[in-house]
């Protein structure tokens, strides 16, 4: 009696011990969701997930968010799938707009589109935003695509930052994020995207953004549209400006800039892209194939036109107009190398490594595409930061796809009910 006694003692001290761990790992998992830290473990065993492969329980549902192994370390992370992105016009290239729906469409995640078309030609970029604006997967038509919840994965569209609305539109564990780039720099590239000329009433044109920084309060007073050219990343992000895009209160803008760094996941800044985007999926628990861009030669101007633009008196001259735009840039500029100093020495070597790898696929699919007798495919040897992968030359155009073909793809997923064949469109590679 007294040896079964102690049987049962020891199987319920046992049941103690193993209840107090799994309590452990819960809490663990949960710090580990709420702070955004990333927490290592050694030895973990898990299946290795595949590229272009949504990522999928036994049951159907998305792993989201989910622990899963990145890289050869053998590391635990906290995979998140559900982001907003807000972005300025000029920011960023379209090159995150663009990662970020690539993301979400090979991962099978639903990412959002406008329900109706907007005239844009105004005030493109700086929509208030309501929730009936935007599809839902309730709005399917398709029978291809079934939706089991109300979950908007992915939102990338042009919208001015506001916490309260955001907050009941998409899920609460969603990552915010946006992308500043150096004001004169972002104002340059939007000119020549958005045509800026445009919007000037005058009969001496602004045909160049050298006119308008010659003198930008002229060129504001001859304005005819309400399409943003000052102080345009801030007005995105919610900030409080005036009638004229101008600084309302100094502290107010203080305040705002606090509660930005509050509510947003991460701030990445356009001239560090590369060590931006590999912060990215470190936070995100990513891979490196998830980050990976091509640059479309044809969409920015040229480094050599930028340095002409960017004079003492041209900085100084749109520094009077563009205040608050810098005061944000500069915060977030220091704020994304603290975050990167706090990352640690082998952080750098990772970037290195995603320079590499980006360069060996973009070199691989300038062959590629251009001539269709050399391989399919391509091997990216294993490192310390990435798994061996194949790219494929299929991938090569996946890749390679703009914001327009993305949001036609999508479209095409949520609304017919069959499926096209698959259609080439070259992409506009830089090495």
């Amino acid at each position: 009696m007294k040896s079964l006694f102690r049987m049962d003692e020891k199987k319920l001290m046992s049941l103690v011990i193993v209840l107090a761990a799994m309590t452990s790992v819960v809490t663990y998992l949960n710090l580990s969701e709420n702070s955004g830290v990333t927490h290592h473990v050694i030895d973990l065993e898990v299946d290795h997930l595949e590229l272009d492969k949504p990522m999928y329980m036994d049951d159907g549902i998305p792993l989201n968010p989910a622990v899963v192994q990145r890289d050869l370390g053998h590391y635990l992370c906290i995979l998140h799938t559900n982001v907003v992105y807000i972005y300025a016009p000029g920011a960023d290239s379209e090159i995150l707009h663009c990662i970020l729906t690539r993301f979400g469409y090979l991962k099978d995640l639903f990412i959002t589109i406008p329900v109706n078309k907007r005239s844009s030609a105004k005030d493109r970029g700086y929509h208030d935003v309501r929730s009936t604006q935007y599809l839902r997967p309730s709005g399917v038509t398709s029978p291809l695509r079934v939706y089991r919840e109300e979950t908007i994965n992915v939102f990338s569209q042009p919208a001015r930052y506001d916490r309260e609305i955001m907050t009941e539109m998409f899920p609460e564990n969603a990552r915010y994020i946006t992308m500043l780039r150096l004001p004169i720099h972002r104002f340059a590239a939007d000119f020549v995207s958005s045509r800026l000329d445009k919007h000037f009433n005058t009969t001496a044109k602004a045909e160049s953004p050298k006119m308008y920084l010659d003198n930008p309060e002229y060129w504001e007073s001859q304005k005819t549209t309400s399409y943003c050219t000052r102080n345009c990343m801030s007005a995105v992000l919610g900030f409080p400006l005036d009638e004229t895009m101008d600084m309302r209160d100094f502290q107010a803008t203080l305040d705002a800039i606090t509660q930005l760094d509050s509510d947003f996941a991460l701030v990445l800044i356009y001239e560090y892209l590369d060590q931006s985007l590999v912060l990215l999926k470190r936070h995100m628990c990513w891979g490196v194939t998830d980050i990976m861009h091509y640059v479309a030669t044809t969409s920015l101007p040229k480094k050599e036109t930028l340095a002409r633009l960017s004079t003492e008196e041209h900085i100084r001259n749109f520094r009077r107009v563009n205040s608050v735009d810098y005061l944000v840039y500069d915060y977030f500029n220091q704020t994304l190398w603290r975050r990167i100093k706090a990352e640690g020495p082998d952080f750098h070597k990772e970037v290195e490594n995603f320079r590499n790898v980006q360069s060996q696929v973009a070199k691989y699919c300038r062959t590629a595409v251009d001539n269709w007798t050399s391989a399919n495919e391509t091997v990216i040897a294993g490192t310390t930061w990435n798994e061996k992968f194949d790219f494929t030359r299929k991938m090569c155009y996946t890749f390679g796809r703009e914001k327009r073909e993305w949001g036609s793809l999508l479209k095409e997923r949520y609304f017919t009910s069959k499926r096209r064949p698959y259609k080439i469109s070259l992409p506009k590679l830089k090495v």
